[in-house]
């Protein structure tokens, strides 16, 4: 099975291609901004190098945040573009739960992103798996959360690693959902705030 990773959630853009757990490509620049003017070329490159075409992608992983509305709707809105006509699955992953499948701990771990503002996103995993999606709170509330298990911050989303649990996961068990950071200060027509099934 051949998967396109993706990730712009946060300061980085990255991809990369897998054939099974085989890394055949990968990329990843810390570009700050500009994530949606580099995407595009950056998946021509990686599957340039890996001498594929965008036919022989079996599924796509893209990491589902949590991040910035406009961050992550770059990899997200790229992703079912990119799997439309081909019907080709995608799968998303937060990046807490990809953090979790790094460590390969094997008891129970609290994972936390830190979104700014005093708060951050924790869920509590044990083999890379939880019982809860990740939640909004503050850093005490995520230290109390750990209890006596790993604290562990999730800075960064390896796409390789995401692209590796997308080999074996179900696609409906994983929805491509966006997990925003906070609200969006953009509304829709009449004044609603977008919800993850408005991408």
């Amino acid at each position: 099975m051949i998967v396109l990773g993706l990730d712009t959630t946060g300061a980085d853009c990255s991809a990369c291609v897998l054939r099974g757990e085989t890394v055949l490509a990968y990329m990843s620049e810390p570009i700050g901004r500009g994530h949606a003017e580099r995407l595009a070329p950056m998946v021509v490159e990686v599957l340039a190098a890996a001498g594929l075409s965008p036919n022989d992608i079996d599924r796509i992983a893209v990491c589902t945040g949590p991040g910035s509305f406009t961050g992550l709707r770059v990899a997200l809105s790229f992703a079912k573009g990119f799997a439309l006509p081909r019907q080709t699955p995608v799968l998303g992953f937060d990046a807490l739960i990809i953090a979790a499948a790094v460590s390969k701990n094997s008891g129970a771990i609290t994972v936390y992103r830190d979104v700014k503002r005093g708060q951050v996103f924790a869920a509590r995993y044990q083999n890379a798996k939880t019982d809860a999606a990740p939640a909004a709170m503050t850093m005490d509330d995520a230290v109390r959360l750990s209890g006596v298990d790993s604290l562990i911050e999730s800075k960064t989303a390896d796409v390789r690693v995401m692209a590796t649990l997308a080999l074996t996961a179900d696609p409906a068990d994983y929805p491509a959902n966006p997990l925003y950071a906070r609200a969006p200060d953009a509304k829709l027509p009449g004044g609603k705030a977008p919800s993850a099934q408005s991408l």
